[in-house]
């Protein structure tokens, strides 16, 4: 995205958890260029203790990773008493076409197939109203 480009995603605060580091600092730079502040997590502990003490408007989780997965993070979230956990949105990630979860039977709100669509993800984030405190306050992409 260009400087001229528009920014679609300025409000939005989204939390990427992926095991892979290269995956996740290409979608914190694309989606922070779009507008999102982003914040990246190398696991599902990671992410969890971040979204304990930080109000997020979308999720991009790994559905596979070692230890806990996408699946543990999505049960743990939703089963947190944390502020908006039972309806912030959690898209799955996944580099294989099986894994892909029934939505939103699943719980997911949607899903993504590695190597991801860019402009698929920020169209579909774009729709995804922000319900983040301080929005008009952008701090510069950070990892968690």
């Amino acid at each position: 995205m260009s400087a001229r480009t528009p920014r679609p995603l300025v409000g939005l605060t989204v939390l990427v958890i992926d095991d892979h580091r290269d995956t996740v600092d290409m979608l914190r730079e694309y989606l922070y260029s779009a507008g999102a502040t982003v914040v990246g997590a190398d696991s599902a502990k990671a992410g969890l203790a971040f979204a304990e003490t930080h109000l997020l408007d979308v999720v991009l989780v790994d559905l596979r990773m070692p230890g806990e997965d996408g699946w543990s993070f999505l049960r743990e979230l939703r089963a947190s008493r944390m502020a908006g956990a039972a309806s912030v949105p959690v898209f799955a990630i996944t580099g294989e076409r099986h894994d892909l979860p029934d939505v939103p039977a699943s719980g997911f709100t949607g899903h993504f197939l590695k190597p991801i669509e860019l402009d698929a993800l920020v169209a579909a984030l774009a729709s995804t109203p922000s319900r983040s405190t301080g929005a008009e306050a952008r701090a510069p992409p950070r990892t968690a």
